[in-house]
C-alpha cells in the first residue's frame, strides 16, 4: 500500500468517526426537543387545570354575590312585615304587600339561580377533581419517559465522547499537509469531504470525471480531487466486482 492509499484509508476512517459523531449529536438534539415537548405538553395540562380552577372560582363567586343578594332582600321583606303591621291606612297596606311581594319575587328567582349554580358548582367541583389527577398521571408519565430520555442522553454523549477521542487518535495518524487539505476542503463542500469513483463517476456530486483522471486514481501517487465538486477522490472498485 503506498503511502497516499495509506493516507486516503485513514481519511474515509476519520471522515466516518466524523458523520458517527455528527449522527448521535443530532440524536442528542431530538432527544432533548422530545423532553422540550414533554415540559410543554405538561404545561398545557397545567393551564387546563387551572382555567378549570379559575371557571370553578367564579362559580364560588358569583354563588356568594346572589347569596349575598337573596339575604340583603330577606332583610328587607322582614322590615317590611315589620312596616305593615304598623301601617294605619289600606293604601300603605296595599303598597307595603305589593313591594314584599315583589321583593319575594325576585329572591325566588335568585333561589333557583343558586340551585343552578350549586349543581354547576358540584359539577365543576368534580372537573378539577378529575383534571388534577390526569394531571398527576400525565406528569408522573412525564418524569418517567424524561428521565428515560436523560439517561438516552447522558449514553449518547459518553459516545460522543468516545468517538471524538478516537477522531482525534486517527487524525494524529494522517501527515500534517494532508489534514490541511482535508480541513480545507471540509469547510468548503457539504457533506463527506472524500468519495470514492466508481465507473468513473464521483459519489460526491455523481458526475464523471475525465477518464485520464480515472485511470490517474489507480496511481494512490497523490492526492487527487473531483474538477467538479472539488472533494478528495479515490479509486474504488464496483461492489461486487
Amino acid at each position: 500500500m503506498t503511502d497516499i492509499q495509506e493516507q486516503i484509508t485513514i481519511l474515509v476512517a476519520l471522515q466516518g468517526v466524523d458523520l458517527e459523531i455528527i449522527a448521535a449529536e443530532q440524536q442528542i438534539l431530538a432527544l432533548n426537543d422530545e423532553a422540550s415537548s414533554l415540559g410543554k405538553a405538561v404545561a398545557d395540562h397545567e393551564a387546563q387545570v387551572v382555567a378549570e380552577k379559575e371557571r370553578l372560582d367564579g362559580l364560588k363567586k358569583s354563588y356568594r354575590e346572589l347569596d349575598l343578594e337573596s339575604k340583603d332582600n330577606a332583610a328587607k321583606i322582614q322590615k317590611s312585615d315589620v312596616k305593615l303591621r304598623a301601617v294605619k291606612t289600606n293604601k300603605e297596606y296595599q303598597s307595603t304587600l305589593k313591594e314584599i311581594k315583589e321583593i319575594q319575587k325576585v329572591n325566588s328567582a335568585l333561589e333557583d339561580r343558586m340551585i343552578t349554580l350549586l349543581d354547576e358548582l358540584e359539577s365543576q367541583e368534580g372537573a378539577v377533581q378529575q383534571r388534577e389527577t390526569q394531571l398527576a398521571r400525565f406528569v408522573q408519565a412525564c418524569n418517567d419517559q424524561k428521565q428515560k430520555i436523560a439517561d438516552q442522553i447522558a449514553e449518547k454523549e459518553r459516545t460522543v465522547e468516545t468517538l471524538r477521542a478516537k477522531k482525534t487518535e486517527i487524525r494524529n495518524r494522517v501527515n500534517p499537509a494532508t489534514i490541511t487539505i482535508w480541513d480545507d476542503v471540509k469547510t468548503k463542500v457539504r457533506g463527506m469531504a472524500v468519495v470514492p469513483v466508481q465507473q468513473a463517476v464521483c459519489m460526491g456530486c455523481h458526475m464523471n470525471i475525465p477518464p485520464q483522471l480515472n485511470n490517474e486514481l489507480r496511481r494512490y501517487d497523490e492526492l487527487r480531487f473531483c474538477p467538479h465538486c472539488r472533494r478528495i477522490i479515490y479509486w474504488k472498485e464496483k461492489d461486487g466486482d
